[in-house]
């Protein structure tokens, strides 16, 4: 069995769904997280993004982190995006818009 590239999550606060998050992105599985992450294609290949035991895995901790903070894991992974994309007066207009 090959080891998973899914990142441990240590706990279930904002702090450790952004880091969780933010590593999932700089290893390019970043996915919107209303998807099943077993239909998740990569755009290079179209294969799979996930390997079976990684999809359950990605989904348990998703479960959990949803349970805890709800729709504000969507902020949080916007977030993680918006770094990569987004001036920091464009993510600061952002939460303007979002307040």
């Amino acid at each position: 069995m090959s080891d998973s590239r899914i990142p441990q999550l240590t706990g279930t606060s904002k702090k450790a769904a952004l880091a969780w998050l933010t590593t999932l992105h700089k290893e390019g599985m970043l996915f919107c997280l209303d998807d099943d992450p077993r239909d998740i294609l990569k755009i290079s290949d179209d294969s799979r993004l996930f390997t079976d035991d990684e999809a359950t895995e990605v989904s348990g901790i998703l479960n959990r982190l949803f349970i805890k903070l709800g729709d504000e894991l969507h902020g949080l992974a916007f977030e993680v995006i918006s770094r990569t994309f987004h001036t920091k007066a464009e993510r600061k207009a952002f939460k303007t818009l979002n307040d």
